[in-house]
Formats: C-alpha cells, sequence, structure tokens
C-alpha cells in the first residue's frame, strides 16, 4: 500500500513541476526561474522511481540501487528549488522599495 501512495504522490509532485514550467501555476510568484519547475520534477521523479521500483517486485540489490538513484534525483530537486528561489519572499513586478 505504501508504494501506491509514494507512487501516487510522486506523480503528483511531476505534475505540478510540469505546471509551474508551462506557467498555469504562475513561476513568477513562486520563483525567479524555471528551475523550480525542473526541481520539482526531479523531487518527483525519485519518488516515482522509489514507489515503482517497490511495486515491480525488484529484488533488494536492484532496488537499493535504484532508491539510491532516486534520492540523489530528490537533493538534486531540493538544491534546484533553493537555487531558484522558491522559497524567497514574492514580490509583484510592480513594487518598488
Amino acid at each position: 500500500m505504501s508504494a501506491w501512495i509514494i507512487l501516487g504522490s510522486g506523480c503528483f509532485v511531476v505534475v505540478l513541476g510540469v505546471l509551474t514550467l508551462t506557467g498555469s501555476r504562475g513561476i513568477a510568484a513562486y520563483a525567479r526561474s524555471p528551475r523550480a519547475g525542473w526541481g520539482r520534477i526531479a523531487m518527483g521523479g525519485g519518488a516515482v522511481l522509489d514507489g515503482g521500483a517497490k511495486l515491480l517486485g525488484f529484488s533488494y540489490g536492484a532496488g537499493m540501487a535504484v532508491s539510491t538513484i532516486a534520492l540523489g534525483l530528490v537533493v538534486l530537486g531540493a538544491v534546484l528549488q533553493l537555487r531558484a528561489g522558491v522559497f524567497a519572499k514574492a514580490r509583484p513586478a510592480g513594487d518598488t522599495d
């Protein structure tokens, strides 16, 4: 059951990343660059890999290798989002102080 939850939430995060890249989620309000979208896609992709490996019944060694790659994708996604300024305070474009 937990593998299905991991897979579903990973797919959801990938969709949010694609929406961020296309501008449907207001990329200007959340980040200064499209790196935020790529970061979300990488994080979601890591979760999809991890959940998929569990669902497909990979052996212990193969599952460990896939989980290591998934962890690397999640860390890469987090770094991309931090570099894109996802958590920085967003201001409207016309607001000058």
